[in-house]
Parts: structure tokens; C-alpha cells; sequence
């Protein structure tokens, strides 16, 4: 009886409890003892089941925590690597102890065709990505890449895609492979990584085609050029397409798309010393985000959505994303209407907004005011240089100029450069011009010939 009242208390069914309730009292008083110490025992008995726990329980977790913390401690890559690879179709949770990994002092080396294993992977310095972690690599393709590698490192694409059993690895597979930087390790060190991954993912129709042919020829029993039965690919897929090498952003986005989030590089990483000089701080830096206050976080747009109320008006919902962390993002409908041209996936963003969070849940922000990262930094700045050489420094060109800055009132200084002869130039600071800096401010004066320079104190 004891321990169906236990069991009772501890899966919170109020009806059994209700009726081992009336059993408990009803004994109690057969036994001599008052209804209402009866009544308070159990109550007393109720309220420990919301939180009691089994000593021996207590321990075994108190073990396991002791346990957790050591590994973490003194084997952090294999702690890591552990952690990871149990959360490797979570790229949520993967971006999160990537993140936590790396403010540790420990590298995230990229996945690669001949290094990684099914999951992710220990090192002396860090932990390796695993190649079941790469979006379109599924555990098939997974175990097709470690089979076919036995023989021998894979030396190219072609290589790899003539090895592989037919079929293993598929399109999506591939450009994900690529993506990630899979075959990063077999690039030529006079290519550039852009270039690499750009001529590489543009080869793949090609490599499939003729992996494809090649196996078509072995099921014929037919051998290559050389008489040998392994694979002819050799010196003529070294010839990759020619084409323009990605941008930063464009490898930024591809290794989103194939890991889940930006894996080497991240669109913030140019504007860094930026945000420094703004003094805006990553969101990791925050000791504690206290609902209430007002925060600035600057970070790129991932997961937007657009949302409708029950009365019908629009709002939205995304995550701010920074090297560091990302925050849930809440813009109701005054704002979303406002700021609708900025609030877009992959868009750069500095946000302010005040801080929400329901109890046991993670912070909302919500959003008051945006601004794209490019124009912040002319928005915020207590100075402008405009360089003006002599060819420019004509009445006309000036007059022009003038009368562009005059339309942008605001409080940042303005100052001319002017290079009159080859070492002679000028530094004048314009008393009656004060403006408010914007991006096509900027781009107008450069489009002018005007070099250009915004200063924060």
C-alpha cells in the first residue's frame, strides 16, 4: 500500500492520491490519532513528493555530474567530441557546444573525407567535425566514404566520386561535402580556398557523370586505358571548370547550408573592429541578460518567419546570430511594419530592444528599433573625413558637395581634406556643417570621387 502511495505521488495522479488520501486519514484515526495531524501528515507527505528524491537516486546523480565535470576538465576533447556527436542531427545544439568548445581554448576543425569519422572526433587541440553531422550525408553515404577510403586517402573529387559505390552519395550530398570544406585538405596550396570550393562544387554534375560511366564499364567487365581495374581518373579531373571564386559571404552561407551554421567564417567577422569601436558587445559577453532592460546585439538574420495575430495583423519572429551566440527575436506588428525592409533572412542587423523571458524559458527580445550593420557605423559616428584632391577641388564639385552634406542634418563633424599639391594639403574643419551620417551619403560621395572616412571620437 506504501508503495502504490509513492508511486501515486511521485506521477502526480490526483485521483489516486485523493483516494490513498482517505485510506491514509481513515487509518490514522482507527489508530487513535486526530483527523487533522492525519490530514497535515499527508499534506506534508504530498508536498515533498513535488521535489523529494531517493537518496540513493541523489547520489547516483551527484556520481554522474562528479564524473561529468572531470571529463570536462581534464579530457575536453573527448568530452566534446562525445557530447557532439550524441547531438549531431540537432545543428541547434551543435552550433551551441561548437560555440562553448571553442571559448575553451579548443579548435573546430572542419569535416574532412579523409579524417572524419561517423561522428565527431578528438585531437590533441580540438575536435574534428563528423561527417553524419553534414546535412544530405546520410548514415549510408557515411559508411560507403570510411569503406571506400580503406584502400587508400582519396587524392580529388574524381577520385572520390569513382570509388564511392554508384549511388551511395548523391548530388545533395555532394555540394554539402563541398560546402563544409570536406575536401579542403586535397587543395593545391596555390588555390585559394574561394576559388577551390567554387571550381569543386561546380566539377560535381561532371565527377557523378563519370564515376557513373567508369562503374558502368567495370559491370561490363571492361578495364581502363591501362589494363588495370581501378579507376582511370588520374590527371584529366585535375582540370576544374574555371570559374569565379566565391565570396566570403557566399562560403559563410554554403556552410550554413551544410552544416547548420557558419562553420569557419562568419558574415560578422569583417566588421568586427567595428562593433568595437561602436561599442556594441557579443551576446556571449553579457554576465546576465535581465528581463526588462534594454539591450543592443548586432548579428545576421537565420529562422525569419512571418506570423499572423489573432486579429490578423502580421508580426515577426527570427533569431539574431553573432560569433558567439544568437537570441530569439520578437518584432509585434508596429515594428515589423516599420522595419519590414531590413527584417529578412541573412540580412546583417544591429537591434535594440528590451528583454522578455517567461519563467524556466529562454529571453525574447523585443524589438524597438533596426538598422542594417552598414549603415550603423555612419549613424553612430561623431566624425566625417572627406579626402578632396586638387582635381577636385573646384567651385562646382564643392558647391555639389555642400549642398549633398546640408540635406543630412545631424550632430557629426565634418571634415575636408584637401590635397592641394603634391605635399601640400589642407585640414579644415567645417564649423557650420553638422550632419547625420547614412550608407548612401557615403556611397554619393564616393560615386563623387570623394575618399571617405567615419570617425567615433
Amino acid at each position: 500500500e506504501a508503495d502504490m502511495m509513492r508511486r501515486a505521488m511521485g506521477k502526480k495522479k490526483r485521483e489516486e492520491m485523493a483516494m490513498h488520501e482517505e485510506k491514509f486519514v481513515n487509518g490514522a484515526v482507527e489508530r487513535g490519532i486526530n483527523k487533522e495531524k492525519a490530514e497535515k501528515v499527508f499534506d506534508l507527505m504530498k508536498q515533498f513528493a513535488d521535489y523529494g528524491f531517493n537518496r540513493s537516486h541523489s547520489v547516483a546523480y551527484a556520481y554522474l555530474a562528479f564524473q561529468t565535470a572531470y571529463l570536462k576538465a581534464h579530457y575536453s576533447p573527448y568530452f566534446y567530441a562525445s557530447v557532439l556527436s550524441n547531438e549531431s542531427q540537432d545543428s541547434a545544439k551543435v552550433y551551441k557546444y561548437s560555440n562553448e568548445l571553442r571559448h575553451s581554448g579548443l579548435k573546430l576543425l572542419p569535416p574532412d573525407v579523409n579524417e572524419s569519422d561517423v561522428g565527431f572526433t578528438p585531437l590533441d587541440d580540438g575536435v574534428r567535425f563528423g561527417l553524419s553531422a553534414i546535412k544530405g550525408i546520410g548514415s549510408n553515404s557515411v559508411q560507403a566514404i570510411i569503406e571506400a577510403r580503406k584502400t587508400g586517402k582519396f587524392t580529388s573529387l574524381f577520385d572520390f566520386t569513382s570509388r564511392l559505390e554508384q549511388g551511395t552519395v548523391n548530388r545533395r550530398g555532394m555540394e554539402s561535402l563541398v560546402s563544409a570544406g570536406a575536401f579542403d585538405s586535397i587543395k593545391p596550396v596555390e588555390v585559394s580556398t574561394n576559388q577551390w570550393r567554387a571550381k569543386l562544387f561546380a566539377a560535381i554534375d561532371t565527377s557523378l557523370s563519370q564515376a557513373q560511366k567508369s562503374w558502368n564499364d567495370k559491370m561490363r567487365g571492361q578495364t581502363d586505358l591501362f589494363g588495370g581495374s581501378e579507376s582511370s581518373f588520374s590527371g584529366a579531373e585535375q582540370q576544374l571548370p574555371s570559374v569565379e571564386a566565391w565570396t566570403q559571404l557566399k562560403i559563410s552561407q554554403e556552410e550554413k547550408g551544410a552544416v547548420g551554421f557558419y562553420l569557419s567564417n562568419h558574415p560578422l567577422d569583417g566588421h568586427l573592429e567595428t562593433l568595437r569601436e561602436i561599442g556594441i558587445k557579443n551576446i556571449a559577453d553579457y554576465e546576465e541578460i535581465i528581463p526588462g532592460e534594454r539591450i543592443i546585439i548586432a548579428g545576421i538574420v537565420s529562422s525569419f518567419q512571418v506570423r499572423h495575430s489573432k486579429k490578423g495583423n502580421r508580426f515577426c519572429i527570427f533569431r539574431l546570430e553573432d560569433q558567439t551566440n544568437s537570441v530569439k527575436c520578437l518584432g509585434w506588428s508596429e515594428a515589423y511594419t516599420k522595419y519590414s525592409n531590413y527584417l529578412k533572412e541573412d540580412e546583417l542587423l544591429v537591434v535594440q530592444g528590451k528583454v522578455e523571458s517567461a519563467d524556466g524559458q529562454e529571453i525574447t527580445l523585443i524589438i524597438e528599433e533596426v538598422n542594417l550593420l552598414d549603415d550603423v557605423v555612419p549613424m553612430r559616428a561623431k566624425k566625417l573625413a572627406i579626402n578632396i584632391s586638387s582635381e577636385q577641388a573646384e567651385e562646382k564639385i564643392l558647391e555639389e558637395i555642400f549642398a549633398l552634406l546640408s540635406k543630412n542634418q545631424g550632430k557629426c563633424e565634418v571634415y575636408f581634406n584637401l590635397n592641394l599639391e603634391e605635399n601640400l594639403s589642407v585640414n579644415i574643419l567645417s564649423q557650420p556643417l553638422r550632419i547625420q551620417g547614412n550608407k548612401q551619403l557615403e556611397r554619393t560621395l564616393i560615386e563623387k570621387g570623394c575618399q571617405v572616412s567615419w570617425h567615433f571620437n
